[in-house]
């Protein structure tokens, strides 16, 4: 009997602490394109996660944004009220389960929509000294490259998990912040719940239902085939303008910066 009542003391002890431990919260955050032209674009996504389970997903219409707005968007939140996009898709999402090593994604690629049942990368971040204030938070610099582009990000140790936006994650806290190399794709945090309904937590983190998952290979040929797509319509118009298209030159649109990932 004494046995039995210490094994239900440690378990109840075990439960507490793991209680203790667990971290739930809701990021918004805006996926930043910056055009070579000037324009940029802030499109609204929801990061909800727990511990070890992460889902990211489209959470509203795309606006423009002037550099102006976006320097203070973690301070007020604001973006200028302009809708510019709309797609007649299911919204794009990345659900990760570090325990199991498993991401999905969601994707749509010239208005045909990818599931993809793909694993977490091991990305080899080198961290820095050099820390910032993000909000409240102290984060830490780190780089790293992942399908094609190197990234700078900012995380915080404060926020004890793996996870970050899109499928950015693998560094000791939450990341907050990111850019690629070329400063054309950013990730910003806007708002940070750490003390969210667990419902919509639960709700949130559960594995999505996907009745067919499409061949992550025709997922690479269809951005291969929007970059080539991309390259003709290039070489079209500089020959209806008598101009000879350049390739790999400094000042030339970059076909593969039209996608986040840069399959060779």
């Amino acid at each position: 009997m004494k046995k039995l009542l210490f094994l239900v003391f440690v378990l109840a002890i075990s439960i507490y602490v793991n209680a203790q431990n667990q971290v739930n919260g809701i990021v918004q955050y805006d996926f930043i394109i910056n055009n070579p032209n000037g324009t940029s674009f802030a499109n609204p996504y929801k990061l909800y996660f727990s511990n070890n389970i992460s889902f990211y997903i489209k959470n509203g219409k795309g606006k423009r944004i002037s550099e102006a707005d976006e320097n203070t968007m973690l301070i007020n939140g604001k973006i200028v009220e302009e809708k510019i996009m709309k797609s007649s898709l299911s919204k794009n999402y990345v659900y990760t389960n570090l325990s199991e090593n498993m991401l999905i994604f969601r994707e749509g690629i010239n208005q045909k929509l990818f599931v993809v049942n793909d694993s977490v990368a091991n990305i080899k971040w080198k961290l820095s000294t050099e820390n910032k204030k993000i909000g409240k938070y102290t984060c830490q610099k780190a780089d790293g490259m992942y399908r094609g582009r190197t990234y700078t990000v900012w995380f915080t140790s404060e926020i004890p998990v793996s996870h970050g936006p899109w499928k950015l994650r693998g560094l000791p806290g939450l990341i907050l912040e990111a850019r690629d190399e070329k400063n054309l794709y950013g990730f910003k945090a806007t708002l940070v719940d750490l003390s969210p309904n667990k419902k919509i937590i639960d709700e949130r983190l559960k594995e999505p239902e996907v009745e067919k998952f499409s061949n992550i290979e025709k997922y690479i040929e269809a951005i291969k085939n929007k970059q080539k797509d991309f390259e003709a319509m290039l070489i079209a118009s500089s020959s209806r303008r008598g101009v000879k298209f350049k390739r790999n030159c400094n000042e030339c649109p970059k076909a593969e910066d039209l996608s986040l990932e840069i399959f060779k």
